[in-house]
């Protein structure tokens, strides 16, 4: 088994400005934002929407990470940022040792976000709306 001293040996900085993921995209890594502050956005219907910021500690992508979908928003660093990365296909083996059970709780629980963060998307657009009436 992978200890996490080995996943987590190397940090990857980032400058003001540069995006970490991109809505939409396809893998599966975590985030452990260890300094700085980050910007997460979506797509709106005038471009990119920033509907938050993250601080650390704290634990970025999980969705992907945990059902494969694509990702939910962009990540962008805000400041400068030191990330650890925890890369999914190095713990895909362990990934694969979870029970059934807990599997179909993990899915039904990253579906329920997913639309959870759907309907707030939704719902800013109909402010944005009723705004310019």
């Amino acid at each position: 088994m992978v200890s996490l001293a080995d996943l987590f040996e190397q940090s990857i900085h980032y400058k003001p400005g540069e995006v970490l993921t991109r809505e939409g995209d396809e893998n599966r890594d975590l985030y452990i934002l260890s300094e700085g502050t980050l910007e997460i956005s979506i797509k709106g219907d005038d471009g990119q929407v920033v509907v938050g910021e993250v601080h650390p500690p704290e634990i970025i992508g999980e969705i992907s990470f945990l059902n494969g979908s694509p990702r939910t928003a962009t990540i962008t660093a805000k400041t400068e940022v030191e990330i650890y990365i925890l890369s999914y296909y190095q713990v895909e083996h362990e990934m694969s040792e979870i029970p059934a059970w807990f599997k179909l709780i993990l899915r039904t629980l990253t579906q329920r976000m997913q639309s959870c963060s759907n309907k707030i998307k939704e719902m800013e657009e109909e402010v944005k709306k009723l705004k310019e009436e």
